[in-house]
């Protein structure tokens, strides 16, 4: 007579009431949804995986305690050796999966200098829009009309000649009363963002909204002498405004059109990549700043590194009909068709830009060597008295 050999245990993950029946379970715990509608607890023979963060906390809290808890020796008697022990009552515990670890982020303190350097650099951005409708992020030329901005970038360019014109006058009131009107249209321009039918609109949404917070993150307070009047209702609201700037460059990202319309030319859909680069950039770059100014250390994590950058920056303020310009990449209209060659990380942009591998560095690159290193071009400059060797030249 042959023994037949015992069969392995079962892998099946449905509750037993579902498997009787021959039901498919959703495997849910404590009930699937077939026991919950029925009033029935689960009975399960593999008991499906559950996160359970506070579980976890509370046993790493015990085993801590038992680490640093010590029994004299004095207490350990003949008695307490040889009295039994009571038998411990069966307890079943519900295996938990680990909570999920935080996003990984690189942290940095930089000099003083460097910090009023930034935020120089990023209050300036509604100033410089005010008066020519450009920036280092936003193109006009990407308009039908070089002088009609789209509609959410039209509000915002009046804003803009308001604020700027209130930097020169005494007026309390008028300071606080565009304070208000940059707060209202922030969050508008929050609201519109979650219903962009296109992405143009996205885009400009977005652009909108960072020349506002440039001025709301990093303006000082409208009363110096008292400091602490509103301070702990506008921090929540900073940090809430930087969190949606994290959120929006990644959304950006995701959204942007993998493939451009045929009718754009090769110089306008230059412009249009770049003007989204630049834009999740600056996002970033502002959230560093408002993070520098307020904890004196700077956020970026490996996303804004891996960032792509195209070292040809001095193309952003080429014209249409100067084909002449020498970036050490090709010349004429072969530069607005193919970035081959030209496409580098935003991270690796930066150690080009502070190993001196970049020659005549420009205002916005500035701010990128300032963002992600922590030097100012002066510093560079003085690391390398003479000039690289040419083959580690970039002109831009």
């Amino acid at each position: 007579m042959v023994i037949e050999a015992p069969k392995p245990p079962t892998l099946r993950r449905s509750c037993q009431a579902c498997a009787r029946g021959k039901r498919r379970c959703d495997q849910r715990w404590p009930r699937c949804s077939r026991c919950q509608a029925r009033r029935i607890d689960c009975e399960y023979v593999n008991m499906p995986l559950t996160v359970n963060a506070s579980s976890s906390t509370t046993s790493l809290a015990k085993a801590r305690s038992l680490v640093h808890t010590t029994t004299p020796s004095s207490s350990i008697t003949q008695a307490n050796i040889s009295r039994p022990r009571k038998p411990r009552p069966y307890t079943t515990t519900t295996p938990t999966i680990p909570p999920p670890l935080p996003p990984l982020e690189i942290t940095k303190g930089y000099s003083p200098t460097v910090i009023s350097f930034l935020i120089s650099g990023m209050r300036q951005y509604p100033l410089t829009f005010a008066s020519s409708l450009k920036t280092h992020f936003i193109h006009p030329d990407l308009w039908p009309s070089a002088s009609t901005p789209p509609p959410p970038l039209q509000d915002i360019y009046s804003l803009c000649k308001h604020y700027s014109t209130s930097l020169f006058s005494p007026s309390h009131h008028q300071r606080k009363e565009i304070q208000s009107l940059l707060h209202q249209k922030s969050r508008s321009l929050h609201r519109h963002l979650a219903r962009a039918s296109t992405f143009p609109d996205l885009l400009a949404s977005a652009q909108a909204l960072l020349l506002i917070q440039c001025i709301l993150l990093l303006s000082p307070p409208l009363d110096p002498s008292d400091p602490t009047a509103t301070h702990q209702q506008d921090t929540e609201y900073q940090e809430s405004i930087s969190e949606m700037l994290l959120n929006l460059g990644h959304r950006l990202w995701v959204q942007a059109p993998v493939q451009l319309p045929a009718t754009l030319s090769p110089r306008r859909a230059w412009l249009f990549a770049e003007s989204v680069r630049r834009t999740i950039i600056v996002g970033f770059i502002l959230r560093s700043v408002y993070s520098l100014r307020t904890r004196n250390y700077s956020v970026r994590t490996p996303f804004v590194d891996a960032l792509p950058f195209d070292v040809r920056t001095g193309l952003w303020d080429a014209a249409d009909e100067e084909p002449g310009i020498d970036t050490g990449f090709g010349a004429g209209n072969e530069l607005w068709g193919s970035s081959e060659g030209a496409m580098v990380s935003l991270h690796g942009y930066s150690g080009m830009l502070e190993q001196g591998q970049v020659h005549g560095i420009g205002a916005f690159a500035g701010l990128i060597l300032a963002a992600c290193r922590g030097k100012r071009v002066a510093d560079v400059a003085r690391g390398f008295p003479t000039p690289p060797p040419a083959s580690l030249v970039v002109e831009v």
